[in-house]
């Protein structure tokens, strides 16, 4: 009994370790790093699960090796599972040769095969899926393994110890899943929290400045235009243009702070978005066409609910950010998909591309992929109006071949009792 408890302490360690790297060292874990820190805790897992096993029957060794193996294999990947393979294969090796190291051998080696199988699906699913893949890999091994030791090697180990070591291993794996799972899900609430703290933050400090300093640019705008338009000397002419052209931005960046601030919608209208996603690029063309940049669409008729403006803001924001990415030209692709549920809208460029960092940052405060020329704005209030709509975004990115924004927006998602719809548009008013 002592022994079991000692190997399923080896596991829970081995997670607490994994639980403190996450919150510390996240943001500079890349797949290589995972992968790498995924062989470490399973090796070190099953030398120790190996070198305090448990006996049953006369002798015969039992531990759970399996458990941190099947977890490191489909966390880590089919590289990792090879080389785990290989140190147990070694290391029974070296405990002894006798029919259980030829058991090993032959049933060990089904699981980098399933994790080669499994493992992309695994990554990609949520938790239950994960829990279910993971039974799937150890239910397989469990029944090969008897059906070599009973067939095979003739094991005479009782029916009722084999199923008790094989529950043991079945409850340790969806619990290290669980943890493991529960570890990740707290890390990324704990983040969203403090995001949302720093948005709330902001957003108060937006609405109370923003008023403020527009009405100061305006009236500096007005008088600067009085100037141009009196001013004989050309090099003053120029310096003017200048300082417009730097309060126009200026005015730009407060737009950007009050819609921020304040997203929610002034006037709900019904809004067909392929119409409007043809406009959107009707009015980056003149930028699209100044980069050489070819633009392609494929888009479909489908109407939403919701404040043109804002939406046209944020979406103005990504095609602009695509535009900027492909300094030397390239091509834009847009793209709209209709799904049971939610739209789907794909804005593909071929420009320098972002690293994991970068995109994990991207719509937060303060950050920005154009260095002193971008202030990080555009992409929070894209950001912020997407999920204020219930949608979101979905970003993938390789360096040097380009990013794809994808945003998903739902088939209704204003629930407003007070919904006036533009009668422009659809000839309609609800009133409560």
């Amino acid at each position: 009994m002592y022994a079991i408890l000692i190997n399923v302490l080896f596991l829970l360690v081995v997670l607490l370790i994994t639980q403190h790297i996450i919150e510390i060292y996240t943001k500079k874990l890349t797949r290589k790093l995972i992968k790498i820190y995924s062989f470490l805790a399973g090796l070190i897992s099953i030398f120790f699960c190996m070198t305090f096993p448990f006996s049953v029957n006369e002798g015969f060794i039992v531990d759970i090796r399996i458990v941190p193996f099947i977890m490191a294999s489909l966390y880590g990947g089919p590289l990792v599972s090879v080389g785990l393979y290989v140190f147990i294969v070694l290391y029974r090796f070296v405990i002894g040769v006798d029919f259980g190291f030829w058991g090993t051998i032959l049933n060990y080696s089904v699981i980098p095969l399933l994790t080669f199988i499994c493992f992309k699906r695994f990554i990609k699913s949520e938790t239950t899926h994960k829990l279910l893949i993971s039974l799937s890999v150890i239910t397989f091994h469990l029944s090969l393994s008897y059906f070599i030791y009973s067939n095979i090697f003739v094991s005479h180990t009782p029916l009722n110890i084999t199923l008790l070591g094989n529950l043991i291993k079945i409850i340790c794996i969806i619990l290290c899943v669980f943890t493991l799972e529960r570890i990740r899900l707290n890390y990324q609430i704990r983040n969203k929290i403090v995001d949302i703290e720093k948005m709330e933050i902001l957003s108060h400090l937006s609405a109370s400045i923003s008023h403020e300093i527009r009405n100061g640019l305006t009236g500096a705008k007005g008088f600067m235009q009085l100037l141009k338009e009196n001013e004989s000397d050309l090099q003053k002419q120029k310096y003017i243009g200048i300082a417009l052209d730097e309060l126009e931005r200026s005015e730009i960046i407060i737009r950007d702070f009050l819609t921020f601030a304040k997203p929610a919608p002034e006037k709900i209208e019904k809004i067909n978005m392929e119409h409007f996603l043809n406009y959107i690029i009707e009015l980056v063309s003149p930028i699209s066409n100044m980069n050489s940049i070819k633009v392609k669409k494929s888009l479909s008729p489908f109407w939403i609910i919701g404040d043109r403006r804002i939406i046209q803001q944020a979406f103005l924001n990504i095609f602009k950010n695509a535009i900027e990415a492909m300094p030397n030209g390239g091509q834009l692709v847009i793209s709209m998909n209709s799904h049971k549920n939610m739209y789907e809208i794909s804005i593909e460029d071929t420009g320098v591309g972002m690293d994991r960092e970068q995109i994990e940052r991207l719509g937060k405060p303060y950050f920005t992929t154009k260095g002193q020329k971008g202030t990080g704005l555009g992409m929070m209030v894209a950001y912020r109006v997407i999920e204020e709509l219930n949608g979101k975004i979905k970003v993938t990115s390789q360096i040097g071949k380009g990013t794809t924004f994808t945003i998903y927006l739902p088939r209704s998602f204003h629930n407003s009792e007070n919904v006036i719809i533009d009668p422009s548009v659809c000839n309609v008013k609800h009133n409560k």
